[in-house]
């Protein structure tokens, strides 16, 4: 078993870490980045709303808390952060429907509350809220129900892809000098009086500083060191991804309070979740979807839009919601120095983690430089990465073009979403050695069929590029196997 040794040792590579381990790398500092599964933002990030830009919905959190405090920093970073490294980022706007003069009490307060912030807690150049009366809003959303009388118009929610975001944050944390491990599980910490001993599935790990930002697992990593001093809640929400034939439904997200949300994605899906109303406490990391929660959260989006229906539902999960109750209240995060443990860091954002991210990797170099942690910035860093070809996107020229230099890019593999092997081999060059992993770098298998058609497909390319047989590529690590043998050798066994 190996033995390394590291200043600042991140553990979890969701969006937070990938963020905070990217903002690291602005700095010459020894720091390692370690993720127990087989690639990046595959855990509560990958269950995440593609939502950035909250907007309305975190001015119902009160100023004092700083989970409110991240996410108003975070927003007006992510644009630029996703312009740096090439991801897809779209502002759609929101539209808080309103069924009668009785539901003008939100909407009105939230309009109080944003001209409160505005400049003292929220960017002065913030595109302000306001309400759009029942015409405005059929000209603008003809297919919402007709019931609703108006809207609360937030300009400002935008929509990118997380998990994409995520893995190009490594990539250039990487490329600027951190160090990453795959597949590494931290079973149990020790800590010193000047460092800590990590123990891994891959060896051990001496380092002075620890960032544990290992999402709903954080509370068992803070354990393992005596460093828990939060408390931690999972609460269970269902998110559904329809047919992008349905894509065209509507233009922005439209949510109430009662009925949850309905939304369009970067990649021109719809999805819709269920209402804070209905979301109920979990069991922890069981993220199984179930008819209860699936008929409630169908009926409340049609609510919204009455044309959603079951049968253009492709895929569904279940992600976590994560709220904290300590002192402060409800929807407070942990981003911090542990009270119990010196120079042991707990970073766990909660709801909506993902566009606090950014500020989260900030504020970390913070906290570290009052621990005692010496940065110098590093004069080679660069925040520029180039996202690998969208064959789907291209131009006729340009695919002409990209086929001439690699004649793979002429073979869909995935005709749902119109992926080619050129793609899928890039993807594997960068990274995937799994189905998800390429899954979620050029979406094969993120169609109607689901993987279907294109599945084994995907499997032989897998194989072939990273050369092992076939019966050994997963769906994502571990013993999530794909094929568990060929159907001549059942055959051979039978004879």
């Amino acid at each position: 078993m190996s033995q390394i040794e590291t200043e600042v040792l991140i553990i979890g590579g969701g969006i937070g870490g990938a963020a905070i381990a990217r903002e690291l790398s602005r700095y010459k500092v020894d720091a390692t980045l370690v993720e127990k599964g087989m690639d990046f933002g595959q855990g509560i990030t990958k269950y995440s709303s593609t939502i950035m830009c909250q907007g309305a919905n975190v001015l119902e959190f009160r100023s004092e808390y700083h989970n409110s405090r991240l996410v108003w920093a975070g927003m007006p970073l992510m644009e630029p952060l996703c312009r740096e490294l090439d991801i897809p980022f779209k502002r759609i706007g929101s539209l808080e429907l309103v069924e009668n003069q009785a539901g003008m009490r939100h909407p009105e307060k939230m309009i109080r509350r944003f001209n409160e912030y505005r400049g003292k807690y929220i960017p002065a150049d913030t595109e302000p809220l306001q309400f759009i009366d029942r015409e405005t809003l059929r000209s603008w959303e003809p297919n919402v129900n007709k019931k609703f009388i108006g809207a609360l118009y937030d300009p400002n929610t935008a929509v990118n892809d997380p998990v994409r975001l995520t893995i190009a944050m490594v990539e250039n944390a990487r490329r600027n000098g951190v160090n990453t491990l795959l597949d590494t599980e931290v079973l149990e910490i020790s800590a010193g009086t000047d460092d800590f001993e990590v123990q891994t599935n891959n060896g051990s790990i001496k380092c002075r500083y620890i960032i544990n930002a290992a999402g709903e697992y954080v509370n068992q990593l803070a354990q393992m060191a005596n460093a828990d001093d939060f408390a931690l809640y999972p609460v269970k929400s269902y998110q559904a991804v329809l047919d992008k034939k349905m894509g065209g439904l509507i233009n922005h997200m439209v949510l109430s309070t009662q009925n949850g949300m309905v939304s369009p994605t970067v990649h021109g899906n719809l999805f819709f979740g269920i209402s804070p109303g209905t979301q109920r406490l979990g069991k922890a990391h069981d993220h199984s979807t179930d008819k209860e929660l699936a008929d409630t959260a169908l009926r409340h989006a049609q609510t919204l839009v009455p044309d959603v229906s079951a049968k253009d539902i492709i895929n569904s999960f279940v992600g976590f919601i994560v709220f904290r109750n300590f002192e402060i209240g409800w929807h407070e995060c942990t981003v911090g120095v542990s009270r119990w443990v010196p120079r042991f860091i707990n970073a766990s954002i909660g709801f909506p983690g993902i566009c606090a991210a950014p500020a989260v990797g900030k504020e970390m170099v913070e906290i570290l430089t009052k621990e005692g942690l010496e940065l110098k910035e590093n004069p080679q860093f660069s925040p520029y990465e180039k996202a690998m070809p969208d064959f789907s996107e291209l131009s006729d020229e340009e695919k002409k073009q990209l086929i001439a230099q690699d004649p793979r890019y002429g073979h869909v593999v995935c005709r749902c979403e119109t992926v080619t092997e050129g793609e899928i081999v890039e993807a594997i060059k960068r990274g995937a050695r799994t189905l998800d992993g390429v899954k979620f770098r050029c979406r094969p298998g993120m169609g109607r069929c689901q993987g279907g058609f294109c599945g084994p497909r995907v499997t032989k390319i897998l194989a072939r590029e990273l050369g092992v047989p076939e019966e050994e590529v997963t769906k994502k690590g571990g013993k999530s196997r794909n094929l568990l043998y060929k159907g001549k050798e059942l055959l051979e066994a039978q004879q």
